[in-house]
């Protein structure tokens, strides 16, 4: 375990556990590197070293007061990858760290990266465009981004709610929504309404690694016609896997499955 600085006063937690076929694993929101306990806990015993990343303004890495959005973030993996020297790695990204990892390959031409892993993810676009009309309505991003101002720990119990399709322990879920009360509020607010303006459908072409697409058929907050088959169609080489008995949280609901598919995949 370490802390990186990306920038003056600004640093970012790393866990690395494990040896081997380097994994490294980007968060969703409003969530932490520690989402991925039930792969952290497996893995290593397959040969694989796990590397995960707690993004700025999450979890135990800087909070800045500062803008947040996708291009920042692609740009703090860089440099985490960059001192940790690791190279053919497979970068997984989840839900929004699914969109961070979309940037981060066309941004960064796909340096130190070998394989790229979207579970859940939320790319390329999920709000509404004008040539994008079956996208969510743009309003709703909103919605979350002022409920972190209101009543943040209420938008972080209903997400922890709606990511399950079957009803999650409340231990579970309070493990859940106390890591998103980890978070720094205006990280949580800018970092959804960022979301809620993403496109990045035309960093699609610039993937070229092997890519492994896991979503949740029953996924309310990526739905998986506006991204899983979006993903498959738009970038050249990919494995598209459905998780039948999973909505948005296919690293618990269908751990074993999803361990399976990344430890066959990485190697």
């Amino acid at each position: 375990m370490s802390r990186i600085q990306v920038e003056e006063g600004v640093e970012l937690f790393v866990q690395d556990w494990g040896s081997g076929t380097p994994i490294v694993f980007i968060h969703g929101w409003p969530l932490s590197h520690r989402m991925f306990e039930y792969q952290y806990i497996q893995l290593p015993r397959e040969g694989i070293r796990c590397i995960g990343i707690d993004l700025r303004g999450y979890g135990r890495s800087s909070k800045p007061w500062s803008e947040y959005d996708f291009d920042m973030f692609a740009d703090d993996l860089k440099r985490i990858l960059d001192e940790l020297d690791v190279d053919d790695v497979t970068l997984a990204g989840f839900s929004m760290g699914g969109g961070v990892v979309t940037r981060y390959m066309s941004r960064h031409n796909e340096e130190h990266v070998a394989k790229l892993a979207l579970l859940g993810a939320a790319s390329p676009v999920l709000a509404k465009k004008p040539d994008f009309p079956e996208g969510v309505d743009e309003a709703a991003f909103m919605d979350l981004a002022e409920g972190c101002y209101e009543d943040r720990a209420k938008i972080s119990s209903d997400f922890a709610d709606s990511m399950f399709h079957s009803a999650p322990s409340p231990e579970l879920k309070d493990w859940l929504q106390n890591m998103s009360m980890e978070s720094s509020p205006q990280a949580m607010a800018d970092s959804i309404e960022a979301v809620g303006e993403m496109d990045l459908r035309s960093d699609l072409a610039d993937i070229s690694v092997p890519t492994l697409i896991c979503h949740g058929v029953h996924d309310q907050a990526c739905p998986f016609d506006l991204t899983a088959e979006k993903l498959h169609n738009g970038i050249e080489n990919t494995e598209l896997v459905s998780f039948e008995e999973s909505s948005h949280a296919l690293f618990y609901e269908e751990k074993e499955k999803l361990n399976q598919e990344l430890t066959e995949f990485s190697k």
